[in-house]
């Protein structure tokens, strides 16, 4: 149930999900969104380049909030080579990283001629993504995980691989938990096991269909009451192994926030920077 609402998880996902767009429409007129809307309008005369943008820590990381990278401020050698380069290309760096979000970044922001900044549609197009990564963030309010659900939900068309939701630790959670083992169990395995049960198990083709995106999220939020207060969920991973138990090779912990060297990905919202 919600911790506030007394209303179950996935209805009140199923709710959100159909009316996301309204309900983070309104959250512009709300505190937040008049306050991005106005540092994004004053600062537009000024940010007229990619390195003018770097350069301001403030709408920076506005801008970042609004593609889910609000950690990346300070990777700006990474965001630099990210917008510079043609994330159409397969040799891009947004594309090598594997992460949706980088891509949707690059997407919006790669061609500054003229700037994003320099066109009200282009301002409002950037006030919009970060007023509904804020309703999606602030979703935990009303039950644990629903941020994450609402965020899979609206990503899921875009992830054309196994890659892209490991990028990820927020998808990554709700694609694991959605296929049966508890998280956890899932991160104490090396990574090469990690990569084959995705690969077996998960159908990333059947991301484009709403009715498999669904079972997957609400699978996930059922578990997550169990998750959150320190309980053991149900179920293992064995027989995701199909008699494959070996757990030799390195593991990932959840401890930390970088990757966790050779083959092995701990639990973050970073990907790491693919080797040049």
């Amino acid at each position: 149930m919600s911790v506030t609402t007394g209303i179950s998880p996935v209805t009140l996902y199923v709710n959100d999900a159909a009316h996301e767009a309204a309900r983070a429409g309104r959250a512009e007129g709300e505190p937040a969104g008049q306050s991005a809307d106005r540092l994004f309008r004053k600062a537009a005369p000024s940010i007229t380049s990619l390195d003018a943008l770097l350069k301001n820590y403030k709408v920076l990381s506005l801008v970042l909030g609004a593609f889910n990278l609000q950690g990346s401020a300070n990777d700006t050698a990474i965001l630099r080579q990210v917008l510079t380069q043609n994330p159409a290309s397969s040799s891009s760096l947004a594309q090598r990283l594997g992460n949706p979000h980088y891509q949707l970044f690059a997407n919006a922001l790669s061609n500054w001629h003229p700037s994003p900044f320099s066109t009200t549609a282009g301002i409002n197009q950037l006030v919009s993504a970060y007023t509904t990564n804020q309703f999606e963030q602030s979703a935990n309010q009303q039950a644990p995980g629903l941020a994450n659900a609402l965020e899979f939900t609206h990503e899921a068309s875009s992830m054309k691989s196994v890659a892209a939701i490991q990028s990820d630790a927020n998808l990554l959670a709700v694609a694991v938990t959605g296929l049966g083992p508890p998280l956890q169990n899932f991160e104490e395995l090396s990574f090469d096991q990690q990569t084959s049960i995705l690969q077996n198990k998960l159908h990333v083709a059947d991301l484009q269909k709403p009715s498999y995106v669904q079972h997957l999220v609400e699978t996930y939020l059922v578990q997550q009451p169990s998750v959150d207060s320190g309980e053991p969920s149900a179920g293992n991973t064995a027989p995701l192994f199909s008699g494959d138990t070996d757990t030799s090779g390195p593991r990932c912990s959840r401890a930390t926030s970088i990757p966790a060297g050779p083959g092995c990905w701990r639990s973050s919202t970073r990907a790491p920077v693919p080797a040049t």
